[in-house]
């Protein structure tokens, strides 16, 4: 075989070759990038929400854009049933109708009903367990010691932090509120020093913007209090109802739990930290 037609023979094959094989394994990877690219664009669309109208597989996938916490509202209206005066003999049944109705409250404690009640331990523990808070109503709640004569708001300081060791030291709680025994309007003046004794000693007193005076009329009354008060008032969005551990109260608390329900109104225990709308009170002036 000549050089020439060696090199005739070798330009054949090469031909040959790339017709038979280079050709077509170009084409096989042709198609295969076309097939790859279609199925990749097609995952895009489908994960990113964005196939045509006119896809057959298209899926409809809902949306949720709502934020529970942004949707969340508080109660419009809020009611704190106070108890003053325990523990006494009708605590345990107040703390039954409250269990049933599944309403909360506050209980503002005598020190001296706390250290004479045989059950006193038992019945604060069953107010905490039973998610109620417990506050400061002194220990003697005898007027002229807290608040007449020199000194006075230094023994209304002292009865409260006694009280608070007390309670702290039975059950373990902590308690910094008080309710001043005949509200603070009747016993602190302007000039008595009370203001500034409680803020040093870091108690908060509260009165109340309903008083059904429980402590002097019968269970019929009490209720029509109640609700000629809320009304007078015109449904205010805070209620902090001053209430007694009294017979009366007794038979008229499963009637006012109803009728504030009625009205729209949520029953709320005290927190550390809140702030209550009707908190403030007013010096008598002398």
């Amino acid at each position: 075989m000549t050089e020439i037609q060696k090199a005739r023979y070798e330009v054949w094959m090469w031909r040959r070759i790339f017709k038979r094989v280079i050709i077509p394994l170009v084409l096989f990877l042709l198609i295969l990038s076309s097939i790859s690219l279609i199925y990749a664009l097609r995952t895009h669309r489908i994960i990113h929400g964005n196939m045509l109208e006119d896809d057959p597989i298209k899926e409809e996938i809902p949306i949720d854009n709502e934020d529970e916490s942004e949707t969340y509202e508080s109660p419009e209206r809020v009611v704190f049933l106070t108890f003053d005066d325990g523990p006494s003999w009708n605590t345990t049944t107040i703390l039954d109708i409250l269990d049933a109705e599944e309403a909360s409250s506050i209980f503002f404690l005598i020190g001296n009903h706390i250290i004479n009640h045989p059950e006193s331990e038992n019945l604060m523990n069953r107010m905490l367990a039973e998610g109620h808070y417990i506050g400061l109503h002194s220990m003697t709640h005898d007027h002229d010691t807290l608040y007449v004569g020199d000194g006075a708001s230094d023994r209304f300081v002292a009865e409260m932090l006694q009280l608070q060791n007390i309670i702290h030291e039975s059950v373990g709680h902590h308690t910094g509120l008080c309710r001043a025994p005949f509200g603070m309007m009747t016993g602190f003046r302007s000039d008595s020093g009370h203001s500034e004794a409680i803020a040093e000693a870091g108690i908060n007193c509260i009165d109340w913007n309903i008083d059904p005076k429980d402590w002097r009329n019968n269970a019929e009354a009490v209720v029509e209090y109640v609700i000629r008060q809320v009304e007078m008032l015109d449904f205010p969005s805070e209620l902090v109802i001053a209430l007694h551990e009294q017979d009366a109260t007794v038979q008229a608390l499963p009637e006012i739990i109803s009728f504030l329900r009625d009205q729209g109104y949520v029953f709320k225990t005290y927190q550390r930290g809140y702030e209550f709308v009707y908190y403030q009170y007013q010096y008598r002036q002398h």
